[in-house]
C-alpha cells in the first residue's frame, strides 16, 4: 500500500481452477471508501481475522458486516459492494472467490441452486456465522503457505477446496437439512448426528463400531456409509481428527506441553500424535506452534 495511505497489502492468487484467493492485511492513515463488483454465479467466502468490517451492496437495504472470528458467504447475484475503512484499525482477512462454479471440477456435480439457497438463507445474499477451529487452521495454512511456483498453486487449490468443504459441512449442512444434497432421510441424519455426539462426548475411549451402531439405532453398513457422507470422514478418521482438534486447542492456549496435550486428547503415545499431526498439517507440532506464536 502507498505509504501516504497507510501500511500493509492486498494479495490476490489465482489457482488453476476459477478460484481467487485474496489476502488482506492493512491499516489506513485516513478514512477510505473502496468499491468492488461481484460477478454473477459467484460465491465468496470471507474470513475476518482482524477488526470488524462493514459494507453495503448496491440495490440491497441495510449494511452487511463481519466481526472478528466470523465467516460469511455472499454473492450469487451480480452486485457492486462499497466498503468503508476507518483510520488506524487493523483489517485482516481471507476471501475466497469461487468464479463460475460449474467450471470447478470438484464442485460441478453439486446442485448449485440448492446450495445457493442454503448459503443465502432468508436474505437471498448473505449468510454469516462463527469460524470453527477447523476453519481457522485451514485459513492459517493458506496464509502461511511456504511453497513456491506450481507446487504452491496445487497446495492452495487443495486447501481452498478443503476449506469450502469444511464450511459447507460445519456451517451449512449441520444447520440445514442436508437430505436434498446427500440423499439421506431425516431419521438417518438424526441418528448419524447422535453417533457423532456420542463420539464427541468420549474421544478418549469411544465405543467400537458395532457398539456405536447400536447406540445410534443404525446398522453398521449405514453407519459407515452415512457417517462418511455426512461428515466427510470414516468414523475412526473422525475420532483422530477430533483428537487433533482438542490437542490443538490445548496447545494454542499455551497451558500444556505437547506430550501432555496428546494424552489429554486421547492419544496413547505422543509419537502417534506427532505423526498424525504432521500428516494433517505438513509439519510437526513444535514447529507449527513456534510459527503460529511468531
Amino acid at each position: 500500500m502507498p505509504k501516504e495511505m497507510g501500511e500493509g497489502y492486498w494479495q490476490r492468487i489465482r489457482t488453476y481452477s476459477s478460484i481467487d484467493i485474496v489476502i488482506c492485511d492493512v491499516r489506513f492513515h485516513k478514512k477510505m471508501t473502496m468499491s468492488s463488483k461481484e460477478g454473477e454465479h459467484n460465491i465468496n467466502l470471507g474470513f475476518c481475522l482482524g477488526d470488524s468490517i462493514r459494507w453495503s451492496a448496491e440495490g440491497r437495504k441495510g449494511e452487511f458486516g463481519l466481526d472478528p472470528g466470523e465467516v460469511s458467504a455472499y454473492g450469487v447475484l451480480q452486485t457492486s459492494n462499497r466498503c468503508q475503512y476507518d483510520v488506524d484499525r487493523h483489517f485482516q482477512g481471507l476471501t475466497l472467490k469461487l468464479n463460475h462454479m460449474k467450471s470447478i471440477g470438484a464442485l460441478q456435480h453439486l446442485p448449485l441452486h440448492k446450495m445457493s439457497a442454503a448459503l443465502s438463507g432468508n436474505s437471498g445474499l448473505f449468510n454469516s456465522g462463527q469460524m470453527t477451529s477447523s476453519m481457522k487452521r485451514i485459513v492459517h495454512d493458506i496464509i502461511h503457505c511456504h511453497y513456491e511456483g506450481d507446487i504452491k498453486h496445487i497446495y492452495l487449490e487443495g486447501k481452498v477446496l478443503e476449506l469450502f468443504a469444511v464450511y459447507l459441512n460445519e456451517a451449512i449442512l449441520e444447520k440445514n437439512s442436508p437430505s436434498p444434497l446427500l440423499g439421506l432421510s431425516r431419521t438417518d441424519i438424526a441418528n448419524l448426528q447422535r453417533a457423532k455426539d456420542i463420539l464427541d462426548a468420549d474421544l478418549i475411549s469411544p465405543p467400537s463400531l458395532s457398539e456405536l451402531a447400536k447406540l445410534a439405532y443404525l446398522n453398521e453398513f449405514k453407519l459407515k456409509k452415512g457417517f462418511k457422507l455426512l461428515f466427510g470422514l470414516p468414523v475412526h478418521a473422525y475420532v483422530i481428527s477430533r483428537r487433533l482438534e482438542v490437542a490443538f486447542d490445548l496447545l494454542e492456549e499455551g497451558s500444556m506441553k505437547i506430550t501432555e496435550a496428546a494424552y489429554a486428547a486421547g492419544f496413547g503415545k505422543a509419537g502417534h500424535f506427532s505423526e498424525q499431526f504432521k500428516r494433517k498439517y505438513g509439519v510437526n507440532p513444535s514447529e507449527y506452534f513456534s510459527q503460529l506464536r511468531h
